[in-house]
């Protein structure tokens, strides 16, 4: 090292403890409680030592190998990348302070002393960021993988769950259908018309109840129904669903309107898409029961790029902003005696029919929108 900034130097390692002292107050009061004991002051000593040993070229120096301790134990204590950065503007400060308080130095040599020292410094900070920065990805994949597999547990559970409910629930309705079948044939042209109004709506609300079941067998791995492919308009699609929602939409004064462009085929699993259909037209029906006037659903189906898209919309407040990221995911719902399921099971619906759901929810209008790819259906 040049000896102009001998002087300078020497200053400096003999202000040591008051450069430390103002390094320590300054990352102290940006990190309280981590730079605290008689280690860490040990530990600062010695990276004081380092900046000034312009003896020891500073790629050779010891302390190097230190690095993957210090940034171990930031990523441990879960302090920020820009902590490191701090620290150096820090010790920069500190050490400039302290040679300002000397007029007798030369100016020029705390300048080039200063470099040497920013050249040092620098060079610890790249090591620590860099191994920091792989630590840190290590342990965001460490805890991905433990997420994504407590998801798949809860799943796997909800799997077996709608598995064993789905036969305690269908072998009743089997039983009532072929009841309702004997009633119906049972009966002349001369009984009362209403019973066979009546035998309708049971009828309706059984299949209603057969969409439901569908859908919570979508998350059993062991598929006990596998419903099959088949070619349907979207017209076809949604005007079963919306016959047997139409006395709600009377009741409760919801103005309906349906604008759908014709022409195209959906390959779908009818019945499972109908219970997607069904869920989120009721949910919008539920948020428009908040409000008193002025109710309105609109229903829109047009072709985009390869696929086609049915849009859902309500005039309905918002849905509450903090389950919006996770509206989809299993037990997710802000009504109170909501089970969460419904939209998770509409996701898995539309994923198996290779298409899409999504929202947009804002204060005056929330939209859901199902994508069904054209080109790309599969029948299996």
């Amino acid at each position: 090292m040049m000896t102009r900034v001998d002087k300078e130097l020497a200053y400096l390692r003999e202000h040591k403890g008051a450069v430390i002292e103002r390094w320590h107050a300054k990352i102290r009061k940006a990190y309280p409680g981590y730079y605290e004991g008689a280690s860490v002051l040990l530990e600062t000593e010695r990276y004081f030592e380092y900046l000034i040993s312009l003896h020891i070229p500073k790629e050779q120096h010891e302390i190097l190998s230190k690095a993957p301790e210090w940034a171990k134990r930031l990523v441990e204590h879960n302090i920020p990348l820009h902590h490191i950065l701090r620290s150096h503007h820090y010790w920069r400060n500190a050490m400039n302070e302290v040679l300002a308080q000397n007029r007798e130095l030369d100016p020029v040599s705390t300048l080039l002393l200063l470099n040497e020292l920013e050249s040092r410094m620098q060079l610890y900070e790249e090591t620590v960021c860099h191994i920091f920065l792989e630590l840190t990805n290590a342990r965001m994949t460490e805890q991905e993988r433990a997420i994504t597999q407590l998801h798949d547990d809860r799943l796997n559970l909800i799997g077996k769950m709608a598995a064993s409910m789905a036969h305690e629930i269908r072998n009743p309705l089997t039983s009532i259908k072929g009841f309702l079948k004997l009633i119906r044939e049972s009966m002349t042209h001369e009984d009362d018309s209403k019973i066979y109004r009546y035998l309708n709506v049971v009828e309706n609300e059984f299949e209603n109840i057969h969409m439901q079941i569908t859908g919570l067998l979508s998350f059993s791995k062991k598929r006990v129904i596998e419903e099959p492919f088949v070619h349907v308009t979207p017209r076809q699609l949604l005007d079963s669903v919306v016959s047997l929602l139409n006395p709600r939409f009377l009741n409760e004064n919801v103005n309906l309107t349906v604008e759908l462009l014709e022409g195209e085929l959906l390959t779908i699993q009818k019945v499972a898409v109908q219970q997607v259909i069904s869920n989120v037209i009721n949910n919008g029906l539920d948020a428009l029961s908040r409000i008193k006037h002025d109710k309105e659903m609109g229903i829109r189906g047009y072709m985009r790029n390869d696929a086609y898209v049915i849009e859902f919309s309500n005039n309905g407040p918002a849905i509450a902003p903090e389950i919006q990221l996770t509206l989809f995911e299993p037990f997710v719902t802000d009504k109170v005696e909501g089970t969460g399921l419904g939209l998770a099971i509409c996701k898995t619906i539309m994923q198996k029919n290779n298409g899409g759901i999504s929202f947009i929810s804002a204060d005056d209008r929330t939209t859901f929108t199902l994508t069904f790819q054209i080109n790309e259906q599969s029948e299996a």
